[in-house]
Formats: C-alpha cells, sequence, structure tokens
C-alpha cells in the first residue's frame, strides 16, 4: 500500500508539472471525417480473438475482423493499442501489453500489421488508448510511466512510426481535476493537428458522470483546441426504465448536441453488445431489434455524422438480435 500510494503521487507530480505546458491552442488540422461507420476492437476482443497467435494467425483473424465490419457497411476502426499504461506495439516508452500480448515480445509488430491489414480493407484505423492505463480505480502498471508527458511522448510515437488515421481517447480518466485533464488533452490535440491527424474522444454518455470525475466535456465542445469530433457513448434505448417509456437515448442525443458550441462533428457510440439482452431497466433491448436504427435515425436528425458501435465479438458471432440490429441500421445510415 505504502509504495502505491507513492507511485500514485508520482503520477499526480508528473500530470502537474506538464499542466502549465497545456493550456488550450487553436491548431489547425484535417478536419473530422463525415459519414462515420465505426467500430471499437477492444483489449477484451483482442484477448479473445488475437492474443497468443503467431503472426499469420493473428494477420488473418484480423483480416477476418476488418472484413466482417466492411461487409456490415463500417468503413473505420477504432483498435486499442494501448488500455493498461503498456502498448500492443514495440514502444521506447511503454512495456510490451499484459492485458493484449501477456506481457511478452510477439516477435512481430501487431499495430504495424494492422494498419496494413485495415487500410488494405477500405478502412480507416485510429489508435484507441487510455491515455493513463485507469480502470477500476487505480492506475495500472506502473503509475511513474502515467504522465502527461509520457502521453504525449507516446502519441508522438504512435503517429511517427505508424500511418494511422487519428488518435482516440476512451472514458477512463483518473480523479486528478479537470485542469489537469484538459490540459493533457489539449497538448495531444496540439500534437495530432501538428501530424495532419484528428484526435477525439468518446466519453461516457452521462454528461454530469463525466464532469463529476473531471472530464470536462463542456470545455472540449465550446472552446477550440481540445478535440477534433465526440463520441459520446450512449448505450440506452428509447424504451428505457421498468415502464419502458423513457426515451432516454433520444433525451442523451439532445443533451450532448445543446452541448456542442463549436459546431465540432459528432458521432454516436451505440451499445451493439445489448441487442437481445433481457433488461429490468432498459427492456427495449430485448422488446425489439430497432433500436440502433432508431438511434441513428435520431442522431442524423440532430445533426450528428455517424456511429461507433460496441463491440467486435456482436459482429464476428452476432446473436438473432445483433444481426437484425446491424441490419435495420444499414438501411438507415
Amino acid at each position: 500500500m505504502k509504495m502505491f500510494k507513492k507511485l500514485t503521487a508520482m503520477l499526480l507530480a508528473g500530470i502537474l508539472a506538464f499542466s502549465a505546458a497545456g493550456a488550450a491552442q487553436t491548431v489547425e488540422t484535417e478536419a473530422a471525417p463525415a459519414g462515420m461507420r465505426g467500430t471499437w476492437v477492444s483489449f477484451l476482443d483482442i484477448q479473445e480473438f488475437l492474443r497468443g497467435k503467431s503472426q499469420t494467425a493473428f494477420d488473418q483473424t484480423f483480416q477476418t475482423i476488418c472484413s466482417t465490419v466492411a461487409g456490415n457497411g463500417g468503413n473505420a476502426v477504432f483498435v486499442h493499442v494501448r488500455s493498461h499504461n503498456d502498448a500492443i506495439y514495440p514502444s521506447s516508452i511503454y512495456p510490451w501489453s499484459t492485458e493484449m500480448l501477456m506481457g511478452s515480445n510477439p516477435g512481430f509488430d501487431p499495430l504495424a500489421d494492422m494498419v496494413s491489414i485495415a487500410h488494405s480493407s477500405g478502412l480507416q484505423i485510429h489508435a484507441w488508448i487510455n491515455p493513463y492505463g485507469y480502470r477500476n480505480g487505480q492506475v495500472c502498471g506502473n503509475p511513474a510511466l502515467a504522465t502527461t508527458e509520457n502521453i504525449v511522448a507516446g502519441v508522438k510515437e504512435i503517429l511517427a512510426n505508424y500511418a494511422v488515421d487519428g488518435i482516440h481517447f476512451d472514458d477512463y480518466f483518473p480523479p486528478i481535476g479537470a485542469a489537469n485533464l484538459n490540459a493533457m488533452v489539449a497538448q495531444v490535440h496540439q500534437v495530432c493537428a501538428a501530424s495532419g491527424k484528428v484526435f477525439g474522444i468518446a466519453p461516457q454518455g452521462n454528461i454530469q458522470n463525466n464532469l463529476a470525475m473531471g472530464a470536462d466535456v463542456a470545455t472540449w465542445m465550446s472552446v477550440p483546441g481540445y478535440i477534433d469530433y465526440i463520441a459520446p457513448q450512449i448505450y440506452w434505448t428509447d424504451s428505457y426504465g421498468a415502464a419502458g417509456t423513457t426515451a432516454m437515448s433520444s433525451q442523451r442525443l439532445q443533451a450532448w448536441k445543446n452541448l456542442n458550441k463549436l459546431g465540432i462533428p459528432m458521432y454516436v457510440g451505440m451499445a451493439l453488445y445489448r441487442a437481445g439482452a433481457p433488461s429490468t431497466s432498459d427492456p427495449g433491448w430485448a422488446r425489439q431489434t430497432n433500436n440502433l436504427a432508431k438511434q441513428a435515425q435520431a442522431a442524423a436528425n440532430l445533426g450528428y455524422t455517424g456511429y461507433i458501435l460496441y463491440n467486435t465479438k456482436s459482429q464476428l458471432v452476432p446473436n438473432a438480435a445483433q444481426t437484425a440490429e446491424i441490419s435495420n441500421l444499414r438501411s438507415v445510415w
């Protein structure tokens, strides 16, 4: 416990040391793409489908993933490359991923192969990072690595060595305060802009939860120099609540739209994995198979220009409800 506290203190000190340099700056970058039809390939997907494979088997399986995504109408994959304060590519900063590669060098560069395969499949590929490796209330791996300096250097390393189409953050941030998180986000945006790449964040769908934990989504969407797009994870149907009568999805879509003072591109994160799943709090998932189609149409009506689906497994080995949801979604977007 004493060692963890010491390392946590090192983490906070490192973050604070680089906060002063992180004031938001307006830097020109390529426009975030409209018509986004993405899929998140999480570390859990990689554990199930890609971990422990030879290079040949890895490449074949990732080709199957890309072919499936493209066949379902997708045009982008957002692949976890740093999930637990480590990396799925050879890095001078971070160790090999424990969760995705069992902590050892696989003998090839998985990210290089995935970039090549995605692009040859006609898909964009965005490098998905959990910047602090923060999960379950703690920084994973070596907390001393989780500083703003290393996060920014790690992004530079990816952009210098791989032809990714952008950098993407998820919704896991440690409780270090909005000012520190904003400084880090602004610096990452500046680095991406200098390379002509887009940078976006997929925060959790509950706006107040984000603000409470220091993820200052209101500032990111109203002040230039933070993000090029936002992809809130709106994982509810419009048949929410015990009675199934609350239009939760539409309400959250509108709330996020109201925050968007800059008019940056918005993509809706949608929960394909929940299709067909019984739920007492959100019975819509089991009642109908056009939840995603309705959500996508509502998002489009509000000016959203795309979506990102979670998760990959729901497309590789879908249940009947997931297959129907995908088919209905394609008729809308």
